[in-house]
């Protein structure tokens, strides 16, 4: 709710249109993912191309939030804090895609054919850790500064200190390229967090101050919220807290989607009387709909060969009539 005199409107923010175009492209973002997992299989093309996808996205939100802080934290601040609060709902929409792409992953590495990943914790937990553990042992650097100092051609501490820099940019080279959709989540994720503290620490200085009566409302979950509500701004604060520091801001939705993952296929194992229906089901409606399709693939084609030969043998005007 926005109030003409004492909150001017922004349609740059809350018009319809910019709300439309960001609901619709995220919602677009999960198109691809059916048609993929049509097969019950991701290869490796396919998720490649979600991956091409969420960089797409994840550079849309980036542009929203960095406007959002020229905008706030000019001379003359042309944002208010409501229209700050409401760009922070939708970089929470954007960073959907990260998920996306990281759904898509587990599924990946659970199905190939070479290695498949087991549906562990402890499984997960090596995968996940393994850059992490490289990047911190520094093994590459290390190697090179040994290969000298057996040489004896250490050349001084500045060499010494030059190598162990250079080992460092690798290694952080080869953890940041890992994953680059998780790399670019975080740190939108970070800077998100760091708007957001900005915001709720002190929402009266934040941008162009608003002062309003009656009080302009949020809607949370559906529920309207009073913007300067002392509940909403703690836990706006403990949130953004939690997902401040690129790295560890991914832990609590991995630690979602891995329970999401582990407690299915245990309780499939565990419970097949319950599970098996259900899959059969799911597998019969996807070859009704496929055979469907196909049916009507093939009905186009011979229809579009039945046109293209009768143009042939009958002439224009006479085909024409056929084809009406």
């Amino acid at each position: 709710m926005e109030h003409p005199k004492c909150l001017p409107a922004n349609p740059d923010i809350s018009g319809i249109g910019v709300r439309a175009a960001i609901y619709a492209q995220n919602l677009l973002c999960f198109l691809p993912v059916g048609v993929y997992l049509w097969d019950k299989k991701i290869s490796r093309d396919e998720l490649a191309g979600v991956k091409d996808q969420s960089v797409g996205m994840l550079a849309v939100a980036f542009s929203i939030l960095i406007t959002t802080v020229i905008l706030a934290g000019g001379e003359g601040p042309t944002i208010s804090s409501y229209h700050a609060a409401i760009v922070l709902d939708l970089s929470w929409m954007n960073n959907t895609s990260t998920w996306i792409w990281f759904i898509l992953f587990v599924h990946h590495k659970s199905r190939t054919k070479y290695k498949p990943t087991a549906a562990t914790w402890s499984t997960w937990w090596n995968l996940l850790w393994s850059p992490i553990s490289d990047f911190l042992q520094g093994e590459r650097g290390m190697g090179q500064m040994q290969d000298i100092d057996e040489t004896g051609n250490s050349g001084g501490g500045i060499q010494r200190s030059f190598l162990r820099l250079w080992g460092f940019v690798q290694r952080l080279f080869l953890l940041v390229t890992a994953a680059p959709v998780l790399t670019l989540g975080s740190i939108h994720l970070s800077l998100m967090a760091a708007i957001g503290i900005w915001l709720w620490l002190n929402p009266a200085k934040f941008g162009n101050p608003i002062h309003c009566d009656p009080e302009p409302t949020l809607a949370v979950v559906g529920a309207s919220v009073d913007f300067s509500s002392t509940p909403l701004r703690v836990f706006s604060l403990t949130m953004y807290f939690l997902l401040l520091i690129p790295g560890f801001n991914l832990f609590p939705p991995f630690l979602f989607f891995l329970t999401l993952h582990v407690w299915y296929n245990w309780s499939r194992n565990r419970h097949e009387w319950f599970w098996n229906p259900c899959v059969r089901a799911s597998e019969r409606i996807s070859v009704t709909l496929f055979r469907t399709k196909a049916q009507d693939e093939e009905v186009r084609i011979s229809s579009y060969r039945h046109k293209r030969n009768s143009r042939f043998f009958l002439g224009g005007r006479i085909s024409r009539r056929i084809s009406v």
